[in-house]
């Protein structure tokens, strides 16, 4: 049995250009979607993903490798952080052009980065209460050796 071969980013650079010639499908598709379902579970994803992926056509097996590569980055972004981080990676990575940011988008990136702030402060409390704990039997230790 074959080893799954592994993609290299080099190897997607190669065909940015092809997923920025579908890039506006796939965004139109999760946007249409979003719109009237709120964010997609992975099986809408997934059809969003091969409605932009009919836009190809007939390619190598390599290419399509490394173009469905591209994809699954693309959809596991989306899952984790939303289709917002997803566009940026996107664009910073390949170059995709969105037409521009909505406010709605801004505001869930505000939102998020209140819990992440608020979840920080609170492992840092967990953290120095630890540290205390740790630090006073350390002292009880070296007092009773």
């Amino acid at each position: 049995m074959d080893k799954p071969s592994t993609i290299t980013l080099e190897e997607m650079m190669s065909e940015a250009e092809l997923f920025q010639s579908v890039y506006s499908e796939l965004a139109s598709e999760i946007e249409r979607g979003e719109s009237t379902r709120g964010k997609l579970n992975d099986f809408q994803l997934m059809q969003a993903v091969a409605h932009a992926k009919d836009g190809l056509g007939v390619m190598s097996y390599e290419r399509r490798q490394i173009i469905n590569a591209i994809f699954e980055a693309f959809s596991a972004i989306y899952r984790r952080d939303g289709r917002p981080s997803a566009e940026i990676w996107a664009t910073e990575t390949f170059g995709c052009i969105r037409s521009e940011v909505k406010r709605e988008d801004l505001k869930v990136i505000e939102e998020r980065m209140v819990e992440l702030n608020q979840l920080i402060q609170l492992k840092e409390k967990e953290l120095l209460q630890l540290y205390r704990e740790f630090h006073m039997m350390n002292q009880y230790l070296a007092q009773n050796e």
